[in-house]
């Protein structure tokens, strides 16, 4: 699943803590919930709306919550209105679904008056592999299929091309910026709100 590896590259392989600020995670995985929609044809993105194409529920437990909550709207809210909404919950939906297919496990810390939760991969290879696989080929210059596509626009619109492509020279970056415009109208749209929302969060410090 989309949100699964890039909960995977948002987070260190081995200790499960995370590269970027909650904020930005949220944003970024609440994108990849949407995308994995997209793929599926389930809703379209025209503008700055989602609409809900078809209401056939997802084989995935927790696509099918996305979509319940996108179609229990009674009119389309936009692409930002969604990612603010999904993104507080995101990281611990991704991480609850990783957990549930044995990929990582729970540990809860308290801090003051909370309790986190840190993801520790189980498999310090297959937690790594979607980094492996996206900076051999991105620096090699070797095509990437349409979920390797959108993983890589999102690895972009949240910067964690700073962890994955570090060192990579400039054209690495440019050249994913090509991909991502290969992308389906709805997926384009959905990447471009999503920087949008980055940048204001990263801007007023949120």
């Amino acid at each position: 699943m989309l949100a699964d590896d890039l909960f995977r590259l948002a987070h260190h392989d081995t200790t499960g803590r995370p590269l970027l600020h909650s904020t930005v995670a949220g944003l970024g995985l609440a994108a990849a919930l949407l995308a994995e929609l997209v793929f599926t044809d389930t809703i379209v993105i025209e503008q700055d709306r989602i609409f809900v194409a078809t209401r056939v529920p997802p084989s995935d437990a927790l696509a099918h919550t996305v979509l319940d909550q996108l179609s229990g709207e009674a009119t389309a809210h936009s692409v930002r209105t969604w990612l603010a909404f999904l993104s507080q919950t995101s990281r611990e939906q991704v991480g609850s679904r990783l957990l549930r297919s044995g990929h990582v496990r729970a540990e809860v810390t308290r801090r003051l008056l909370t309790k986190v939760t840190t993801y520790v991969p189980t498999d310090a290879n297959v937690a790594a592999w979607p980094w492996a696989r996206l900076s051999t080929r991105l620096r090699n210059g070797q095509p990437l299929d349409g979920f390797d596509t959108v993983l890589a626009g999102l690895v972009l619109t949240t910067d964690l091309h700073r962890h994955v492509l570090d060192g990579a020279p400039g054209h690495v970056i440019a050249g994913v910026r090509q991909l991502v415009a290969t992308t389906s109208p709805s997926m384009r749209l959905l990447l471009q709100h999503t920087e949008a929302a980055v940048g204001d969060a990263v801007l007023t410090g949120h």
